[in-house]
């Protein structure tokens, strides 16, 4: 019992130590990327009057639980802005899955809970106060000859296609799509995509065992849009080319083993438009839906005949290029 009672304190200490999320997780300073919205601007910190820094800049920002004052100037214009301080994720959320209460209580000791916006893009047009919470944005808008690459995840699917007896609907989860997004301006890009679409009928992938006669839906597609953006909203249209396919099998048991049979399949291409749309949760995380209404059944005999594809996707990006990144 006597090393029981001389380790336990020994054991306690190390977890008061290592369950405090965010004084372990942060470093001390913060890295603000900050851009403006024209050329030619010059900013100083409230506490540092005489040095003038010229955008964009990247500048490390020591934590605290206090807002940053910033004052922007171009020509003889000067704007105010307040950059407020809030609570990082790695201290409300770190802590509520590994911390727990003692992590929440050492980290409200400590600095290091505090955060900042990454990145500060100051608005300079004249529709906005020279002193406002609001005169600035916490993700930088899309300009001239910017890049990024996406790759997305569909995570509900309706597929309107050719059946063995008829056209039909399918509803499903998952699949994978990758594709790149320029802008050829400031306004308006080139967005090419490339997917594939499951009827799975759960969100998360788990095997399945299929016993005697049943039915399975696919679509492969690829797209061309140009796309514009209205605040955090982007939207495409163009074309598309979507290829579906539809098999019916049998599972059947030949003793000791089962064997899958492949009784019936329907694979048609596709020509129509496409319909896009998602919205900028973060910089790099997106929430997205696509509609895709095909006219055209291509093959030797084309013909006309409607059907869809339509799903909902979490999509991830990654900025590839910038022009003047900070």
């Amino acid at each position: 019992m006597k090393k029981i009672r001389l380790k336990f304190p020994i054991l306690f200490l190390i977890v008061l130590l290592f369950s405090a999320c965010a004084t372990i997780v942060n470093t001390p300073n913060v890295r603000i990327n900050i851009s403006s919205d024209t050329d030619s601007v010059k900013l100083h910190f409230y506490n540092d009057t005489l040095n003038w820094y010229s955008l964009p800049i990247s500048v490390d920002v020591k934590r605290s639980k206090y807002d940053i004052m910033i004052t922007a100037q171009k020509d003889t214009t000067q704007k105010q802005v307040e950059v407020n301080s809030g609570i990082s994720t790695a201290f409300w959320l770190g802590n509520l899955f590994s911390g727990g209460i003692f992590g929440y209580a050492i980290d409200l000791t400590n600095s290091n809970r505090f955060t900042y916006p990454k990145t500060i893009f100051i608005k300079f047009d004249n529709n906005h106060k020279p002193y406002s919470r609001t005169n600035y944005q916490t993700w930088l808008p899309p300009q001239k000859n910017l890049l990024n690459i996406k790759i997305s995840i569909p995570e509900g699917n309706y597929l309107y296609l050719n059946k063995e007896h008829g056209y039909g609907n399918v509803f499903g989860f998952l699949g994978i799509s990758a594709g790149f997004e320029y802008y050829f301006s400031d306004k308006y890009c080139l967005n090419v995509d490339f997917g594939w679409l499951t009827d799975f009928l759960i969100p998360i992938p788990a095997p399945v065992d299929y016993m005697d006669e049943y039915s399975r839906s696919f679509a492969t597609y690829g797209d061309v849009q140009i796309g514009s953006d209205y605040r955090r909203l982007h939207y495409d249209v163009g074309i598309q080319f979507s290829r579906t396919s539809y098999y019916v099998r049998e599972t059947v048991e030949l003793f000791p083993n089962y064997i899958d049979i492949l009784k019936y399949s329907k694979i048609q291409n596709n020509l129509g438009l496409a319909f896009s749309t998602y919205y900028r949760a973060t910089k790099s995380f997106n929430l997205g839906i696509n509609y895709y209404p095909s006219f055209l059944i291509l093959g030797n005999n084309p013909k006309f005949h409607y059907s869809h594809l339509l799903f909902f996707e979490l999509s991830f990006g990654i900025e590839a290029y910038r022009p003047n990144k900070p």
